[in-house]
């Protein structure tokens, strides 16, 4: 393995934990005496990242595939160990703490479809799996892949969806511990996978146009979760995406 991104790897692999282990027992119990208000807030935040991390895992193999050499592809294979993962403890989450119905991932998702918007499904389920499959055919576009996923669908979207739940757990009448800890497990694993995908896109060479189309993209995407993340949060992604592409060229901004 080269030298280019095996800090990422070796990151990635200290970073390890077991969604499987995680214990739920007290937020089971504590679950039913949420309010009606705060069950709808969760469970929407919940069902975003359903959606979200199922999506986000199963498009990997054609960057990998498209990676310039052998230690970029070995990023993509850990970030894709960590995004089925992340599938699997919310869908444990859906399935064992909010008694979502459905007698498997799939059919779980039918329901939690319906309770975000049209907007967040289409980012993950429409174009996400559109840039995968231009990418699949055209290698050379792995820095625009690169920069939908990791910079804006990672970035924006799903970071400004892991600081809500957070502080939306914060706020809660009724702790949920083992939700909580998943969440900040997730959201460490998401701060390399953000780094890692910085750094490709800063190495790239990218020219003013196509930084301005990345920023306008993440201003455009960070509304999707709707009334689910507070004007707030959105904002603090968008600042941070802004940061982000500052150090990409100073030049442009």
């Amino acid at each position: 393995m080269s030298a280019r991104y095996d800090t990422f790897v070796i990151l990635a692999e200290s970073l390890q934990w077991d969604e499987a282990a995680i214990d739920f027992a007290p937020d089971q119990e504590a679950w039913p005496a949420l309010a009606d208000t705060e069950n709808a807030q969760v469970l929407g935040l919940i069902a975003g990242f359903c959606i979200a991390e199922s999506a986000v895992s199963g498009h990997l193999g054609a960057f990998q595939a498209a990676a310039y050499d052998d230690s970029m592809a070995a990023c993509f294979r850990a970030q894709a160990r960590d995004e089925h993962r992340h599938a699997r403890f919310f869908d444990r989450v859906a399935a064992e703490v909010a008694a979502v119905p459905g007698a498997d991932m799939a059919a779980r998702q039918d329901y939690l479809r319906t309770l975000v918007s049209p907007e967040l499904v289409a980012l993950f389920e429409e174009r996400l799996p559109a840039t995968a499959l231009r990418l699949a055919e055209d290698r050379g576009g792995l820095t625009v892949a690169v920069g939908l996923y990791h910079m804006v669908l990672e970035g924006v979207v799903l970071l400004a969806g892991q600081n809500a739940i957070l502080d939306t757990l914060d706020r809660l009448s009724a702790g949920l511990p083992g939700v909580r800890r998943g969440a900040e497990l997730v959201l460490r694993d998401e701060r390399w996978h953000i780094g890692f995908g910085t750094r490709l896109v800063r190495e790239a060479g990218l020219g003013h146009d196509e930084v301005e189309a990345l920023l306008a993209l993440g201003h455009a995407a960070a509304g999707a979760w709707g009334d689910l993340v507070s004007p707030d949060a959105v904002g603090r992604a968008v600042r941070i995406h802004r940061s982000r592409l500052r150090t990409v060229d100073m030049k442009f901004f």
